[in-house]
């Protein structure tokens, strides 16, 4: 075959591609226009086509130019789609993305890998992997390079009784650490104590199956003690099932709308509180910070709009989304999200991250991320002069919600998020 009928064949497969996800995705939204007519995206790719073939010092492999633009395509749309081939179409699991592998919770920032929340106890904590950190390599591949997917991959792939390798990078150091992973058993349980005679407080962990059960059983021991007002430490709470964060919201929420889902074409499912769930309805502090992910999002947001308790820390990390796999008819396919977590009204998690109601500033160093050009999304969650401060020694999240408690605190709350017309439930 010609390189003229090969430049033909890959143009029109992937225009169809990009037909199929930019056309199908946009044209079923009413703002299909502000976002871009997907005729007038076709054609300027066409044009890049045209110009690559024509203008282009080398005989380009257009083979290599289509999966670049496919994988270009995908990731662009979130940190969690991607553009899988055949071979990786073949050993695909759905538990891939959704796992926790060494019981580090992994995302991405900055184009890069990056730690979310860490299990206490777990082989990656045992191993030195500390939430924040950038995972510059995974073995030799740079995560910058391959999508979370594909990082995710790796990370579960290792057999039993292997290892593998990271190199992250930390707050203050120039060069990374190399860190040597192995499998092993973990566990995230809730953990519980009184911080003062009538308060008490729960760590919740990673909300996995029965968690909110747990919970409950906590805050019932607590109160037995004496605690008539309770603190719910959600950081490192950045995974976990949505029917379980819902079970959760329903301890402290009695009724109404507690989340929404978002899927294509903008339908909306309402999830509502359980009746006769409600275990604690005293008073209730919530406390959040960047570790704070996907389903805790949904709880600290619930009881922060049907105005439970404050929100008390930084602001979470925000994320909460559901993937499918699409197969192409080359044996490749699209890994694409189909939903996304949103509180009872406003927009979801991954566009609006749940907001404290009395902020506490910590005292940080953002991360190191080599090589970051200037389309790589800059750090912006912290302020410039608190960039370089040394982390303080204490608690400050939770002394600050001690203080709310106690009706110490002076700074104002946030207004009260206004009621609004929600959609109608799928």
């Amino acid at each position: 075959m010609s390189f003229k009928a090969k430049l033909v064949l890959v143009a029109l497969s992937t225009a169809l591609a990009l037909y199929a996800v930019i056309g199908g995705l946009l044209a079923r939204r009413t703002s299909a226009v502000a976002k871009g007519n997907p005729y007038v995206q076709l054609k300027i790719f066409n044009e890049v086509v045209k110009h690559i073939a024509n203008d282009y010092v080398d005989e380009p492999d257009m083979g290599k130019v289509r999966i670049g633009a496919l994988r270009g395509l995908a990731e662009g749309l979130d940190p969690y789609c991607a553009y899988l081939l055949p071979e990786q179409v073949q050993r695909f699991k759905p538990t891939t993305m959704t796992a926790v592998p060494f019981g580090m919770v992994v995302s991405k920032y900055a184009g890069f890998g990056y730690v979310l929340a860490v299990v206490p106890g777990s082989p990656a904590a045992q191993a030195g992997v500390k939430t924040g950190d950038i995972i510059e390599y995974v073995n030799t591949v740079a995560t910058r390079d391959v999508s979370l997917y594909e990082i995710m991959e790796m990370l579960t792939g290792v057999a039993e009784g292997g290892s593998i390798e990271i190199t992250v990078l930390r707050s203050g150091r120039t060069k990374g650490e190399k860190l040597t992973l192995k499998p092993g058993a973990f566990q995230s349980p809730v953990t519980s104590r009184l911080e003062a005679p009538d308060t008490g407080y729960i760590k919740v962990g990673l909300l996995g199956r029965g968690k909110a059960e747990q919970v409950m059983t906590a805050v019932r021991q607590l109160q037995q003690r004496g605690a008539q007002k309770l603190i719910l430490d959600l950081r490192e709470s950045a995974h976990g099932e949505l029917s379980e964060a819902v079970a959760l919201a329903s301890v402290f929420v009695p009724s109404g709308v507690v989340a929404r889902t978002i899927g294509a074409g903008n339908t909306v499912t309402t999830l509502v509180a359980k009746p006769g769930a409600v275990t604690f309805e005293g008073k209730l502090v919530v406390l959040t910070d960047r570790s704070t992910a996907g389903p805790a999002e949904l709880v600290a947001a619930a009881i922060r709009d049907h105005q439970r308790g404050e929100i008390v820390g930084e602001k979470t990390f925000g994320a909460g989304s559901e993937q499918a796999l699409f197969p192409l008819r080359d044996g490749s396919a699209l890994l694409l999200t189909t939903q996304r977590y949103a509180p009872a009204t406003g927009k979801s998690f991954m566009e609006e991250p749940v907001k404290p109601s009395v902020e506490v500033k910590v005292a940080t160093i953002e991360p190191s991320v080599p090589d970051v050009d200037t389309e790589a999304p800059a750090p912006t969650d912290l302020p410039e002069d608190t960039k370089k401060v040394t982390p303080p020694s204490e608690d400050v999240i939770l002394k600050r919600a001690l203080e709310v408690l106690k009706g110490e605190s002076k700074q104002a709350r946030q207004p009260a998020r206004p009621t609004v017309a929600l959609p109608k439930a799928a």
